[in-house]
Parts: structure tokens; sequence; C-alpha cells
């Protein structure tokens, strides 16, 4: 159970700063941020321990006295993807078994939940559009296309949408959870709702199951944070989701927070939950393309930081800051950047922040590079921060760049490209020095069986997920973002052998892509008793963690 505000700090903090202190407190129970203190973990996947809670729920609209009962229920079993929907409309149904949430995005405005049978990946998550065996690091071709639009097909086929039954917008609480907001913190994807039963209506061009019984959930628990085994230091990847220092107003062509009140909400949540991922360096993905929006956040992570330990750490955050000449780099010139903080106090920096000069990243975000040594080791390690060309835009794409219904969506030439880049670069370094240790992370925009991906596998660069964090080619899977009600990785950690063998662990931490929207710092639309400075919903990407040994 979060914290929620209270009097007890008030006279000692101002808001937003109470609301960031009692979150963590929350969520890192304050005293596992001190030397010699162990934090809450769980298993590698960042599975709670204990149960999952159960709510029942009334049905959101009951069945018509008149008609109630006197229709006999079809019964579904089985892969939902073999039912014929439509020809259901009107009919009354039972589903035997369980099904999993899968999508909430129209939870709070249309009171909507999607479900399946069971969660659902991106097909090129697992399945190589180029290699039937997904362990092959082919990077053209496309011979194995076939497989990843069956999958797609079956994914698109395989869920249904619960519906409340109503026609207006923006209820809250939600009919479907009438205790949102005051006695239940949150519904996840990863929920199971059993005794499903209803009718069969259309919604526009979608069909429903509104359900006419109540429906029992069992609701998926936030996940504390995941065990990276023990590490003298440890990275995180983290997408920001768009952190401005300016205020979007329409014409400025920002992005993010549209208010000083957002901004100040969503520098909140990414304090708290930069403060409870416990890394020594943070790679960071879309932050406004200045130096303000950086020094803003490690502004906020020093102030809260210190108010929670006392005197003394209030500088531990820094930031690398931008290096000479990076405007004029490819990629330099983009509404976003990537950044690259650390703690000053575990950490130092070895020379100065560089960029990665190479016209690969004329149509994406230039990568910074930075070398650190740790506070109990002179050996270094350097990491290498991305953020790779986005799958839209397909209209503005070249020939080579078109989305060619192989999976990976548009650009997939440019980012296979930018892979090579990395591999260009890698190579040039380990020319110089043989054992480096260089670690490569960030938002690569591809999914872990996409042609980039393969690039970096093919040029020598261990994936740690596979390597580390028990992920099998093609039948197992992570993820860090949730589109359309599927799972996928877009954000990784790779390495060269060096680093790959000091790496004692590597997790996601679903703080992120499996909350709902409305946890955001967005004011428009969102119900107020969902905000809390907390890490929950603080961006829509998972951040990666790894843990790296001396």
């Amino acid at each position: 159970m979060l914290l929620h505000r209270t009097t007890l700090f008030s006279a000692l903090f101002p808001l937003p700063c109470l609301r960031v202190l009692a979150a963590i407190a929350a969520a890192i129970l304050c005293a596992s941020m001190l030397p010699g203190c162990a934090p809450p973990v769980a298993d590698g996947s960042g599975s709670p321990a204990k149960a999952s809670p159960t709510v029942s729920a009334p049905a959101p609209r009951q069945a018509d006295p008149a008609t109630a009962g006197t229709r006999e229920a079809i019964v579904i079993e089985g892969d939902l993807s073999q039912v014929d929907w439509r020809s259901l409309v009107g009919q009354q149904v039972a589903i035997s078994g369980e099904l999993v949430v899968v999508d909430t995005f129209n939870l709070l405005r249309w009171g909507e939940v999607k479900v399946a049978r069971e969660r659902l990946f991106i097909p090129t998550e697992h399945i190589d559009p180029n290699d039937a065996d997904s362990s092959d690091t082919t990077s053209t071709g496309g011979s194995n296309v076939a497989e990843v639009t069956a999958a797609q097909k079956r994914n698109t086929a395989a869920t249904l949408i619960i519906d409340d039954g109503f026609e207006d917008q923006n209820t809250f609480p939600p009919r479907m959870f009438p205790e949102l907001g005051t006695g239940l913190d949150t519904v996840r994807l990863g929920s199971v709702v059993q005794g499903v039963s209803g009718e069969i209506q259309t919604r526009g061009n979608s069909l429903v199951l509104v359900p006419n019984t109540p429906l029992t959930w069992t609701l998926a628990e936030r996940p504390q944070r995941p065990s990276l085994g023990e590490p003298a230091v440890s990275v995180a990847c983290f997408n920001v989701l768009n952190y401005f220092s300016s205020i979007d107003d329409g014409r400025n062509d920002a992005r993010g927070a549209d208010s000083e009140a957002e901004r100040e909400r969503q520098e909140a949540k990414l304090t708290a939950a930069i403060l409870a991922m416990q890394a020594d360096v943070i790679g960071l993905m879309e932050l406004e393309n200045n130096l303000d929006a950086e020094a803003r956040l490690v502004a906020s992570l020093n102030r809260t930081l210190g108010a929670l330990l006392g005197g003394g750490h209030e500088e531990r955050f820094a930031a690398c800051g931008l290096p000479a000449g990076f405007r004029s780099a490819p990629g330099g010139s983009d509404a976003i950047r990537v950044g690259i903080i650390y703690r000053s106090d575990r950490v130092s920096t070895v020379g100065d922040v560089e960029v990665i000069v190479d016209e690969a990243f004329r149509e994406a975000r230039a990568p910074l590079v930075q070398a650190f040594t740790m506070a109990e080791s002179e050996q270094p390690f350097t990491v290498v921060v991305n953020h790779w060309k986005s799958k839209g835009g397909a209209d503005e794409a070249d020939a080579d760049n078109k989305d060619r219904g192989d999976g990976q969506g548009a650009y997939n030439a440019t980012r296979r490209d930018q892979a090579a880049a990395i591999c260009r670069y890698v190579d040039a370094v380990q020319k110089r020095e043989a054992d480096a240790r260089i670690l490569v992370i960030g938002d690569f925009n591809a999914y872990s069986q996409e042609d980039p991906l393969d690039t970096l596998r093919a040029g020598g660069l261990v994936d740690l997920r596979e390597r580390q964090g028990g992920i099998d080619p093609g039948t197992t899977a992570d993820y860090s973002y949730v589109y359309y009600g599927q799972c996928g990785s877009l954000d990784h950690a790779f390495g060269t052998e060096s680093m790959a063998a000091d790496v004692t662990g590597i997790a996601t931490w679903h703080i992120n892509a499996d909350e709902l929207r409305g946890f955001d710092y967005n004011q428009e639309y969102n119900p107020e008793p969902l905000y809390e400075a907390s890490p929950y919903r603080s961006s829509d990407h998972d951040p990666v963690l790894i843990g790296i040994a001396k």
C-alpha cells in the first residue's frame, strides 16, 4: 500500500517534496538507501513474493430482468482466437477458466479492459523475421516473415474486450473497480479475472462482452526492485518520456508537461523512480536537448535524497553534461537527447563525456559515452547511451526504410545502420584496449529478434538479457514496453565479453508499462486521487537494471 499524503511531514517539507518523500519511503523503505542496508528485493523477474489480492466487483450493468436467465449461455473454452465472436453478437456467453488483463488503455475513459488467455508478446520479441532458429544472427532476407505474420494474426484474434455497458466517458471510479483510488491501489496488466459471462455486443467497430454477473479479479501486485546479485555498482537504462524544462505552450515545439504543475508532478515521479532504482549510473533517454532539464532533475534528486538522509547527502548526484560540438554531431540537434547522470560518491568519471560522431545517427539521437571507475576499484568501465530511430513516420520514409510488413516497422534499415555504427565504435576502442569493459544501453526502438539487435550480436556484442537474464531466444521473453496489449523489449543492454563476464545480474523493473496511464503526471482527464509522487507510471517504459562486479 502506498503511503498517502499526511500531516506528519507537512511542517518539515513543502509539496511536492513531501509527496516524493512519502512515496520513496514506501517504495524502498527509506533505510535501504543507507550504507550496509540491503534493499527489499524480489527474484530476477521483479515478481513479488506475497500473494495477490482478490477482489469482487458487481457486474457493471445487470442483465434485463425480463430476459435474464431465459437464454442459455454458450460456453467458451480454450483458445479465444478460434472463436467467431461476430456470430455471437446478441448472445449470452460464459467463458470458462481464467483470463489475463493485457490492456487497460481505455479503462478510465470508456470502462473497458482487454483480456486474453495469457500475456501477449510482440511477435518479433521472440520470432526472428530472417531465421527460423532465433539464435541465428542474420539481419537481412526475411525468410521467416510468414511466422511473424501468423503470430500477429493469432495475437489480434486472441483478445476480448470487457465493457462496463455504459456509453458515458471518464467516469471515476470506473464501475469495474469502484474502490480504485481509495481502497485499491492499482489495476495492473497481468491481473486475472474469472467467472466472466455476459452478452456480446458491438461498440463502434469493436465487439465487446458486457458482463451480467459479478467479476472476480485477482490483481497483479506491484513488483519490488529486482535482485541483481551482489554487484559493486549498478547501472540503469531509463526512458523518461519527454522530460522537458520548457513548458509546452502549444507553439514552442516543447513536449511533455504543459504547465508548471505538470512539470512538478513529472519531476517528482521521475525522482522517486530513480532513487528507488538505487543505481549508481543512469543512462537517460528523452531529455530536452539542453542542459537545464538534466540539471533540474539532478537538483531534484539531490534535494530529495538530502531530505531523506539528512545533511551531507545533498550533492551525491551529478550530471555528465554535453561535450563540445555536440549540437553539430549527427543527431545532436534533435529536440530530445540522451544523458548520463551518476552517484559521485559511488563512481568517478574518467575523462570527459564524448559523443559518437557517425552519419548513421543523423535520424536519431547522438549517443553519449562516459567512462567510470568504482570507489572500490580502479578498473574502468564505459557506458554508451543510445536512443535510435523510432518505428513511426512511415509516410516520410525513403524506399529502404518503408514498413516492409515483416513486423519490424518503418526505419528498420536506419536502426540497423545505427547498430553497425555502435559496433564500429566498440571495435575501435577494443583495438586500443582489447579487454575494455563497455556497456551499451538504451532505447533501441527494436524488439529482441529484430535486425538491429542481430547486427549487434553478429558484431561481437553480448545480449546481457540472454547471457545473464535467463532469456532463451525463441522460447522466453522479457518486456519493457506494452503496445496495444502486446509486450516487448525496446530497451536493451549489450556488452563486450569483458563486460559480460563481470555482470552480476540484469532485470527489467516493471514499474511503468503494466500500470494505468491515469497514474502518470498529466492532469488532463487523469483523476486526481490516482496521482502519487511514486515510481509507478513515471514513464511509459520500464527501466532496465544491470549489476556490475569489481
